[in-house]
């Protein structure tokens, strides 16, 4: 008889259709990558620069971020300023070389570096991955939360 009922009425057609509606209707798993970024957490990304309220690097040029590097991407060059003050001419991370370890964020007296959550590192040009001061400054307004 159930049998029957099940033939007539399509019942197995209608339950199915109800599981699809279920699931349409729920908020979905995946991301549509690269339109839509998906959020994570405790990741160290690409580096930024703190500023002072001038608009100025706090980085004051004191080569201890290049000592920790494990990685030896650091490169720091200083110049003397005109009242004797430590300029910092030349401050550049080599991205390909960086292991991302945080080292850097650590060691930094003034907290001028930190280690963003951003990372689509992807460049076509090994030059690209080499990053100076200007493009950390310019990336610390892309970090979330600043």
């Amino acid at each position: 008889m159930k049998n029957i009922f099940d033939t007539i009425f399509f019942t197995e057609i209608f339950q199915g259709l109800g599981v699809t509606l279920k699931h349409m209707f729920k908020k979905p798993v995946t991301v549509k990558y690269p339109y839509e970024e998906s959020p994570i957490y405790k990741f160290r990304g690409i580096h930024y620069m703190n500023v002072d309220e001038r608009g100025v690097s706090k980085c004051v040029g004191c080569y201890l971020c290049e000592k920790v590097c494990p990685a030896e991407c650091i490169h720091i060059e200083t110049d003397a300023g005109p009242n004797g003050e430590r300029l910092v001419r030349k401050f550049e991370i080599d991205l390909s070389r960086c292991i991302y370890c945080g080292f850097c964020e650590e060691a930094c007296p003034k907290d001028a570096i930190h280690m963003s959550d951003r990372y689509d590192t992807v460049d076509s040009t090994r030059d690209n991955y080499i990053i100076n001061m200007r493009y950390m400054v310019e990336n610390r307004k892309n970090v979330k939360g600043e």
